[in-house]
């Protein structure tokens, strides 16, 4: 059992096209070929992710109720799913050693499958608050359970660090919910959310087995975003521009007399975000937006008085040389006042929240971690500039710096 664990750790690597071989023996070995599989009789009550159910029912992966039925929107429970990746796997001796559930015997319904599965090693179990340790066969499996089954059980080893909002660091299963994304069986629900403790429905496990066995057809694409537009500010004012974007940073400066406020499509863009978010139990507050020249001229040099020029350099710009004197740059902050200005606001969910959804509203992350030499400042997950969300979703995208995606001097 062993070597065979071995082969399917290596065969089903997290790439593309190695992800659909280990899948290919049991075609071949039951005789089914891909078109009988989509040729399959469908259950009638199936209506959403209809071609990933039919595709594992040709397979005969999902057998569905007695009355024929498939009950799509119920729960799976954490039996049902051991049960169709031992299909899968087309394992067929269950002769396996007594795991030790203690809710579990001989007897027990799916005794053996649940054996099977500890000794290949995609389950091993759940400890109660007397240090029990018990399967919980009909129990109803979360998303986050999910996810490290399926992880486990097709050493999906790769890792991006995809993050959700609401999977902080420190969630036991943060690590699987990511290489789950990172193979693109999930992009998770729209405003960057995964719902890690809510019970998934049956449709959904099928959609997921659906994308790991045969990505090529059936790999997770991007949530949609509604296709509200937030323009770009206009160019009509002093300062260096490329590719129609304004540039203000340690090397090209405004002039101390341009003082406009706060520009009115980014404040439109900020008003759209924070209500989004409040939409989703994400609360933002606005902690600063526009400077003039001789307000930031006041702020910096009190920074050096306190801290030094050199360590002042980091976090605060010179007059002239800020962002927010542009009147398109934000602060943000959170529930807890502690993180305001902190690394720490990257880690609450108010900081992943705008991560993850900043750009749909024309905001990008100016500051980026492990960015300093580029842009010439620290790490700042509150900071965020407006240039329009067709820009922003541009720059997002690209993974760079502003002075990355122009291609200009940062420092």
């Amino acid at each position: 059992m062993k070597k065979q664990k071995i082969f399917r750790k290596a065969a089903l690597s997290i790439t593309v096209v190695a992800l659909l071989a280990p899948f290919m023996p049991h075609i071949d070995k039951s005789g089914l070929t891909s078109n009988k599989a989509e040729a399959a009789v469908t259950f009638p009550d199936v209506k959403d992710f209809k071609a990933e159910i039919d595709y594992l029912t040709g397979f005969e992966i999902i057998r569905g109720y007695p009355d024929g039925t498939f009950r799509p929107t119920a729960s799976i429970t954490r039996l049902d799913a051991v049960r169709m990746i031992l299909r899968e796997m087309g394992i067929e001796n269950l002769e396996a050693a007594n795991p030790g559930f203690t809710d579990m015997n001989s007897e027990t319904e799916g005794f053996a499958e649940v054996a099977k599965a500890v000794e290949i090693g995609f389950i091993d179990g759940k400890k109660t608050r007397d240090d029990k340790k018990i399967f919980d066969p009909k129990g109803k499996l979360t998303r986050a359970e999910m996810a490290k089954i399926l992880t486990e059980a097709y050493a999906l080893d790769a890792n991006n660090k995809v993050e959700f909002v609401d999977v902080n660091m420190g969630h036991w299963a943060n690590a699987y919910i990511s290489r789950l994304a990172t193979a693109k069986v999930t992009v998770g629900y729209p405003g960057g959310y995964f719902k890690p403790e809510s019970n998934l429905e049956r449709q959904h496990f099928a959609a997921f087995m659906a994308r790991l066995l045969n990505p090529a057809k059936f790999q997770a694409g991007p949530v949609v975003i509604p296709p509200t537009k937030y323009p770009a500010p206009s160019t009509n004012t002093p300062g260096k521009y490329i590719d129609g974007i304004l540039v203000v940073n340690k090397v090209y400066a405004l002039p101390s007399t341009y003082n406009p406020g706060i520009i009115p499509v980014a404040q439109q863009g900020v008003n759209a975000m924070v209500s989004a978010a409040k939409s989703n139990g994400v609360y933002l507050s606005v902690i600063s937006s526009y400077r003039s020249y001789s307000y930031q001229s006041t702020l910096y040099n009190n920074y050096v008085k306190r801290d030094g020029q050199a360590a002042a350099d980091r976090y605060s710009a010179r007059p002239g040389h800020s962002e927010h004197q542009t009147g398109l740059a934000f602060d943000f902050g959170g529930m807890n006042q502690n993180h305001w200005l902190e690394s720490s606001f990257a880690d609450t969910v108010e900081g992943k929240w705008l991560a993850a959804n900043a750009h749909n509203y024309g905001f990008i992350l100016r500051y980026p971690k492990g960015k300093e030499s580029i842009t010439g400042y620290m790490f700042e997950p509150w900071h965020f500039r407006y240039v329009g969300s067709g820009e922003a979703s541009k720059i997002k995208a690209s993974g760079k710096t502003l002075e990355e995606y122009l291609n200009v001097r940062g420092k």
